[in-house]
């Protein structure tokens, strides 16, 4: 049996023959096509087993061999069959082109001129020893499995020490450990299992058939009888031990599944982070990767794709029959209007174009008008009543919005109408064709109001636009001509020179200037009145689309170089760069100028921070993305592709609930009892009370310095704080009325009801602990250094909690403690030591448990009635606050890093992270455990999503898709049947072909 198959390109093979010469010094033979495939067999199937022989498959990377299709069926049945796959470089190739197989595995280098060689193999002959007696069971596994499954004979199967040792080496097998088993040896070895318990059963029953008539011998031989009695007791024993045999193999094969279905969950998790961390177009699959990752094993890298992923929720989808052009909002948001070919999206010709109103709220097409030419340019009137389209076939035509009537239409001799626009009083519309014409006609007779010619076919208008006066109109010609000129009489007012055709032209909102966009690879802003260049703005390809900001400051240019850019429109300084994949088509501001919306060919419409570039929301098509356009209101997206699909998008893609906003930075933030209202303290010295669906303000109370903690009494009605000013108080909590004060002689750093909300517990600077009566601010007990028991904490108190029972009390300090006191009495219960100081602390719902957050790093689980520590949790930096999910199960905490984290409660494992912008001062779970929320250095208070399910349920609200059979292969494999990722979206069908008799 050879030891390495060797995958390469044709035109590699002196490098592969050199290869092979030093590997063969080892004794270790290659399986190489040009020798080991015998005359008159069968290629493909010789190369197949070729593989499935092969203890290691070796691929040599060049730019030929990832191109290669013979090649990548080599590596698909590699991994189908479980090989150690180990890829050798040998010139550099395009990472994009590279089996992610291949590029997902550590590289060795062996290019001419460039690497040692001799490293080089020395370093394969390593990788190829590693494990190796596993690696050449793995193959001999392999071949017998493949040989059972060809005809399912039984006599293939494994039996007695065989199976044994199979058992044995799966069980041993770790998640790492490379190669893992596959499907089929898996199924080999469960059927080997059944077979024998089968086997052993019929000897069973056999037996037992001896047992009958040894009973009847029994009758003449009391002592054969006493014989046969025994014997069969020792067969009974057998038969058990046999059935529990076949358990504990169960069991084995149980856990083996398991083990399999955590690497996987791995494999997936990592294939995601790495298509989500590049940034490029396919972040879709990413999440449609760690969503069967996360169902799999929950992970902490699958949950951090699927919480940080900007998906947009998708709301409504409207289906045209072919591509999709343009799409507009009309002025009120209630409808969409979609223009483009019905018939054919790929071609140059259209033979019937259409246009398409539809109800945004419900996706129902409210009527749908017909062209003999692609509609490629379509707007609303202002007032809502019309729209206006400009066709392939030479008609600028104005419709009835809601019934489809046709009540005007321009022709431009038979050459393509490119750009159409109202007026904004609704009463003119104008059009540009490529017939050199650009013209102004009353919208509802089609009366011609004034008429530019430029020179037909040679100067086509390509861009129109009104002035927000509706007193002029500009024009963007093919020659590279801006031209602005009067609406009602066709004077030219100005006239601007760019050096290739212009793509864009649009007026800013004072009409003051116009900016241009033009294949001469610029954007310009000019003046109107003069025809002065303003600014200019440089790119490194054809500029496609421009448009002004609402408050006319900036402009935002989508261009052939794959960005979209916003710069400063009486500079020309550029603020921030968008980058997509391929062309941007379309661009556009949001109504209040936040953000920018960008299409593009890369099948995507992305939505951007305007000042900062951040993308905030994506949004995926299956083919370019021609067009994009805000909602009046800004909540929604609507963008159209050449797929066909219109879809109406959330306009910002955030998975966090609500956002509250202080002056300052957020210290503190807890619900109340029913998750209906939350409170947050802010070193801008209030407290405030908020609904936590909509993040409205319901109460506001002030001290006269930072306020460090904040809490709710058991039934909602009041609040305790804690603050600089050296004070507690309890106000009410819908009026924020002061009700109680209580004074220190230092800061009071955390504060908390009592269950019965009768009490108050505050930890100060003072290095005290002390419980006070909440309705009059009357200390009860004080926990203070005695001759019997000496329980003072030896420095400042940062945190205090009450136990569910209200019996006790829990404290932390920078002394290196956590403590449990007796509520009543002060006394010291419990002392936990930390290696640092101890910043918070927190009671488990049945109060049997302490958690503890440390500047040493770690957040610790102890048992509350001895201070004995249950679990650790160990991170990169100091820990700032814990809490326990309602039920107990999780522990969250916070750290110095600006991410929060969850975690078992008894096991300390991570599960889920979440990363904020700036430090997180506070973290907790809402009182039913859906939300954990996080207050913020930078004054943001944030609620997020973090069971598993609910991640998974969230993220399959926003992807359009499910996997496709080629991602599967490509991804998944035979690891698992084809199937839907998320239930709530179809599958590819699977295409059958039947040959014709």
């Amino acid at each position: 049996m050879s030891h390495i198959f060797i995958s390469y390109s044709r035109k590699d093979l002196a490098i592969a023959e050199k290869i092979i010469d030093a590997l063969a010094k080892d004794d270790l033979v290659p399986w190489v096509d040009w020798k080991s495939i015998p005359k008159g067999e069968t290629f493909e199937i010789e190369i197949q087993q070729g593989i499935e022989k092969a203890e290691i498959f070796l691929f040599l990377v060049s730019p030929d061999s990832v191109q290669s299709g013979w090649c990548n069926k080599e590596v698909a049945h590699a991994v189908k069959n479980g090989k150690r796959i180990l890829p050798i470089v040998i010139r550099d190739a395009d990472l994009k082109s590279i089996h992610p197989e291949i590029s997902n595995r550590n590289w060795i280098f062996c290019r001419d001129g460039q690497d040692d060689f001799n490293k080089a193999i020395e370093e394969t002959r390593n990788t190829i020893y590693t494990d190796y007696e596993w690696l050449k069971y793995h193959t001999e596994l392999q071949v017998k499995s493949l040989k059972w499954e060809q005809k399912k004979d039984n006599s293939r199967l494994l039996r007695g020490k065989e199976l044994r040792e199979a058992e044995q080496q799966l069980a041993e097998i770790g998640a790492q450990e490379d190669p893992q088993p596959t499907k089929i040896q898996r199924e080999y070895i469960l059927a080997s299992q059944k077979e024998e318990v089968r086997a052993r059963r019929q000897v069973s029953i056999g037996l037992a058939f001896g047992l009958v008539i040894v009973a009847a011998l029994a009758i003449f031989s009391w002592t054969q009888r006493n014989t046969a009695v025994t014997e069969a007791n020792s067969r009974a024993t057998a038969e058990s031990n046999a059935v529990a045999e076949a358990n504990a193999r169960a069991t084995a094969q149980a856990n083996a599944e398991e083990q399999a279905n955590i690497a996987l969950a791995r494999q997936l998790a990592a294939q995601a982070q790495s298509i989500f961390l590049s940034g490029n177009s396919k972040q879709q699959t990413a999440i449609l990767l760690a969503i069967p990752s996360m169902s799999l094993f929950p992970n902490v890298e699958a949950a951090q794709t699927l919480q940080n992923n900007i998906l947009a929720k998708p709301i409504t989808r409207f289906t045209q029959e072919g591509g999709v052009f343009s799409v507009v909002f009309s002025p009120d948001g209630k409808f969409v209007v979609s223009a483009g070919c019905d018939d054919d999206p790929g071609s140059r010709f259209c033979s019937k174009g259409t246009i398409h109103v539809w109800e945004v709220s419900t996706g129902k097409e409210i009527t749908r008008m017909e062209n003999s030419g692609a509609v490629s340019s379509i707007s609303f009137s202002p007032d809502g009543r019309y729209v206006i389209s400009g066709s392939s076939d030479g008609e600028a035509c104005v419709w009835e919005s809601d019934t489809g009537k046709e009540m005007a239409c321009m022709f431009h001799s038979f050459e393509a109408v490119n750009s159409v626009a109202f007026s904004h009083n609704s009463k003119y519309v104008v059009s540009g064709s490529w017939d050199g014409s650009a013209r102004v006609w009353e919208a509802a007779t089609g009366r011609e109001i004034s008429l530019l010619t430029y020179g037909y076919g040679f100067r086509g208008v390509t861009s129109v636009a009104f002035s927000p006066d509706d007193k002029y109109v500009v024009s963007g010609i093919s020659d590279g001509t801006v031209q602005v000129w009067e609406t009602a009489s066709g004077r030219e007012i100005a006239r601007m020179t760019h050096d290739a055709g212009v793509s864009s032209v649009a007026f800013s909102p004072d009409g003051k200037y116009v900016v241009s966009g033009s294949r001469d690879n610029t954007a310009r802003v000019w003046d109107v009145a003069t025809g002065k260049e303003i600014a200019r703005m440089t790119y490194d390809n054809i500029v496609e689309l421009v448009v002004f900001s609402p408050d006319g400051k900036y402009v935002v240019s989508g261009s052939d170089d794959n960005t979209a850019r916003v710069w400063e429109a009486a500079t020309g300084k550029e603020i921030v760069r968008m980058t997509h994949d391929d062309y941007v088509n379309s661009v556009a501001f949001s109504p209040d100028g936040k953000y920018v919306a960008s299409g593009s060919d890369d099948n995507t419409a992305r939505i951007w921070e305007a000042t900062t570039g951040k993308e905030i929301a994506r949004m995926t098509h299956d083919d370019r993305v021609t067009s994009v356009a805000f909602s009046p209101d800004g909540k929604y997206v609507v963008s159209g592709s050449l797929d066909g699909i219109i879809r109406l998008w959330e306009a910002t893609a955030n998975k966090q609930k609500t956002l509250m906003i202080h002056e300052n930075q957020v210290n503190v933030v807890a619900f109340n009892f029913d998750g209906k209202y939350m409170v947050s303290g802010s070193d801008d010295n209030t407290a405030r009370v908020w609904e936590a669906a909509t993040g409205k303000e319901i109460a506001r109370m002030t001290h006269d310095d930072h306020v460090t903690s904040v809490a709710f009494s058991p039934d909602g009605k009041y609040v305790v704080s804690g603050s600089w000013d050296n004070t507690a108080r309890v106000w009410d909590a819908t009026t924020g009325k002061e009700i109680a004060r209580m004074i220190y002689d230092q800061y009071v750093s955390s504060v908390a009801f009592s269950p019965d909300g009768k009490s108050v517990v505050s930890g100060s600077l003072d290095n005290t602990v002390r419980v006070w009566e909440a309705a009059t601010g009357k200390e009860i007990v004080r926990m203070t250094h005695d001759e019997i028991d000496p329980s003072t904490h030896d420095d400042e108190v940062f945190s205090v909690a009450f136990s569910p029972s209200g019996k006790f009390v829990a404290s932390g300090s920078t002394d290196n403690t956590a403590r449990v006191w007796d509520a009543a009495t002060g006394r010291e219960i419990a002392r936990m030591t930390h290696d640092a100081g101890v910043s918070s602390v927190a009671f488990s719902p049945d109060g049997k448990y302490v958690v503890s957050g440390s500047g040493d790093n770690t957040a610790r689980v102890w048992e509350a009635s001895t201070g004995k520590e249950i679990a650790r949790i160990t991170h990169d930096a100091g820990v700032t606050n814990v809490a326990f999910s309602p039920d107990g199960k999780y522990v969250v905490w916070s750290s110095e890093d600006n991410i929060a984290h969850i975690g078992g409660a008894t096991t300390g494992n991570e599960i889920i992270r979440m990363t904020q912008d700036d430090f997180v001062s506070y973290i907790a779970f809402s009182p039913d455990g859906k939300y954990v929320v996080s207050g913020s250095k930078n004054g943001t208070t944030r609620v997020w999503v973090y069971h598993p399910e609910d991640l998974i349920s969230e993220a399959c609200s926003r992807v359009t898709r499910n996997l496709t059979r080629t991602e599967w292969t490509q991804y998944i494999g035979d690891a698992l049947p084809y199937q839907a990722t998320c239930p709530n979206l179809p599958i590819e069908l699977e295409i059958t072909i039947t040959p014709t008799p």
